[in-house]
């Protein structure tokens, strides 16, 4: 095949890039994603190192301060931290005169990941959907598990980079800070798969610019107050709505299906505004989208009443947000937000303005809001790394690889409760209401907590989502039509998890166990098969991943279950190997008609799965 003259050059032009961009930044510190500008984010929501129990995604399901974003490795679902206490001092360490000239640098946070294993070595490869090969390097969707890596957008198994090029300098007006960020993620694998996507190797991971007029401080807490404004260039994904990532809301990734705006054109780039006051905070902000909508317009020189051409363009869409939160003693934190996103014009023929009218067709639009209550003691509000900005100031530092801390004889908690209310105003299916649109609402809810006693940790879960929720960014299962409640039926999505694990500190050794059970989101309508009807389900497991049912066939409970061995063999190295065990009787592939030959029905497949795996990741 042959290869266009801007293939044989962008690959070479990017290396180039990143040679010179390493060169000319060599000094390069550790990386810290810092707080929101708004409440400094506790130390201990840090981003997570590889677990200690060697899960391929995340924490406790419980615990959203262990697993605030970064990739971690295969392990049972409870997380852990690579044991590095990185000091202010030794990221960026400063003299005097260096101090005039302001703080942080460039940095990098870098995770390499070695994974080896297999998923299934039940079945021959292409005899089950996933597919399965034999044994190999390299991650697998069979590796992960529903309860995994609830607050992080990132498996844990990745091989990926974070290049921040951050500065921070003092204003002309007193009182003032001025900061900046560009943060470009480099996907290795993605990198490696030789795809020639350079899109999806290379991209914006949060880049800011960030005014901040302080109004008070904490001195011994060393907490500023006061005002800032973040400015986001590029794109709006870590600005979102909910607190627990799996169930937030409002993001921007079209990639991952994550994205509020359907049909974004480009990135979505915004503003926050945010006061923080001592023991709480409330904020502000807007992002705007380029959305694929029709315009509606008489032809030229048409008599009035003829032709219409309907012509789509990429129309300017905003989102708005707002929220606050503040701590109700010492033990109690509550946080309550809410926003509106446009998201395009309707395009259904009975919803399109009449010729002689000069208007356009109704939007489509999201509104809702989140609220938390968290009860901790001797732990953080939890928060997902996801949602912070990246930076590399020594006087607000954030820990990257913060070491789990484990006192004897101590008891700590953290529980969190959150809900979420959306409202989707969507085309009606009723035949006997024309050109109309009805408001969908949207549910979704989870508590998650863990408890530390000693070396040991218990992590809980349990999540619910009904279907609307599942699909709020396509929106709905027919897109942009809302659910017809009189000839359809729909299950909700809800699960519920457990982990425990304990560490030998003298061995530097984490074995731990987790497991949990799903019920899955469906959609039914009645299917007719010659003279006879019968109910046909369709299992919804997330936006795009979805399971035919056989005719009359119901939903059944999905078992997961891993347990792991995790040891650390330096301050950024550990070493993990697990096995997991997967019964999923939902699962279904397509055969041929055993009695007629030539048509292809949908039958379950085997419904059990067996895999293993073992991984060695570094994180500096």
């Amino acid at each position: 095949m042959t290869t266009s003259p801007f293939s044989q050059h962008v690959r070479p032009l990017l290396s180039a890039s990143i040679f010179a961009a390493l060169l000319a930044y060599s000094p390069l510190g550790l990386a810290q994603p810092a707080e929101p500008p708004g409440p400094k984010a506790p130390t201990d929501a840090a981003p997570p190192g590889p677990t200690g129990a060697g899960a391929p995604t995340g924490t406790p399901p419980g615990d959203e301060s262990a697993k605030v974003g970064a990739p971690v490795v295969p392990a049972a679902p409870v997380v852990d931290h690579l044991p590095t206490t990185v000091a202010p001092e030794s990221v960026v360490a400063k003299t005097a005169a260096e101090k005039t000239k302001g703080a942080g640098g460039s940095f990098m946070d870098t995770r390499l990941t070695w994974t080896f294993g297999d998923d299934d070595v039940l079945h021959r490869t292409g005899a089950t959907q996933p597919l399965s090969p034999l044994p190999n390097i390299g991650d697998r969707p069979g590796y992960r598990l529903f309860f995994d890596n609830l607050n992080s957008r990132f498996t844990g198994r990745e091989n990926v980079s974070h290049l921040v090029m951050y500065r921070k300098m003092p204003g002309f007006i007193p009182n003032l800070d001025t900061e900046a960020a560009l943060v470009l993620r480099f996907d290795m694998q993605e990198l490696a798969a030789n795809n020639q996507n350079v899109n999806r190797a290379l991209n914006d991971a949060g880049s800011y610019l960030r005014i901040f007029y302080k109004t008070g401080e904490d001195v011994k807490a060393k907490k500023a107050y006061g005002v800032g404004l973040v400015f986001f260039p590029l794109d709006t994904d870590r600005f979102r709505l909910g607190y627990l990532y799996d169930i937030s809301w409002g993001g921007t990734n079209a990639t991952r299906n994550e994205s509020i705006f359907p049909r974004l054109v480009g990135s979505s780039p915004g503003l926050k505004v945010q006061y923080d006051g001592p023991g709480f905070y409330f904020f502000g902000g807007f992002k705007t989208a380029q959305i694929v909508q029709p315009q509606t317009n008489l032809r030229p020189g048409a008599t009035s009443g003829n032709e219409v051409e309907v012509v789509r363009v990429a129309e300017t869409n905003y989102g708005f947000l707002g929220g606050a939160g503040a701590d109700l003693g010492s033990a109690l934190h509550a946080d309550v937000g809410g926003g509106y996103f446009q998201q395009g014009r309707f395009e259904f023929p009975d919803m399109r303005p009449p010729p002689d009218t000069d208007r356009q067709a109704p939007r489509v639009f999201t509104y809702g809001g989140s609220g938390r209550l968290v009860f901790h003691k001797d732990m953080p509000t939890p928060q997902s790394i996801d949602f912070l900005l990246y930076r590399n100031d020594p006087n607000a530092p954030m820990q990257l690889f913060r070491p789990e801390v484990y006192k004897p004889g101590e008891l700590a908690y953290s529980v969190a409760v959150e809900f979420t209310r959306l409202h989707q105003n969507l085309h009606d299916p009723d035949p006997g209401k024309s050109g109309a649109s009805k408001i969908q609402p949207a549910h979704a809810a989870a508590i998650q907590g863990v408890i530390k006693i000693d070396y040991a940790r218990i992590g809980l879960a349990a999540i619910y989502r009904d279907l609307p929720f599942v699909l709020r960014n396509v929106p709905s299962f027919v897109p942009f039509e809302a659910l017809d409640t009189t000839t359809t039926k729909t299950q909700n999505e809800i699960f519920f998890a457990g982990s425990l694990d304990y560490y030998f500190e003298k061995l530097k050794l984490r074995p731990g166990i987790g497991g949990g059970v799903q019920l899955p989101a469906t959609f039914s309508a009645e299917s007719n098969v010659g003279n006879a009807s019968a109910d046909r389900t369709v299992v919804v497991r997330s936006q795009g991943n979805v399971s035919i049912l056989p005719l009359g066939a119901k939903r059944k409970p999905i078992y997961q279950t891993r347990a792991s061995l995790r040891w650390d063999l330096s301050d950024i190295f550990a070493a993990i190997g697990w096995v997991q065990m997967v019964h999923d009787p939902d699962a279904t592939i397509v055969t041929r008609d055993p009695t007629e030959g030539t048509i292809g029905i949908r039958t379950f497949q085997s419904s059990t799965f067996f895999g293993f795996g073992m991984t060695l990741q570094a994180r500096y």
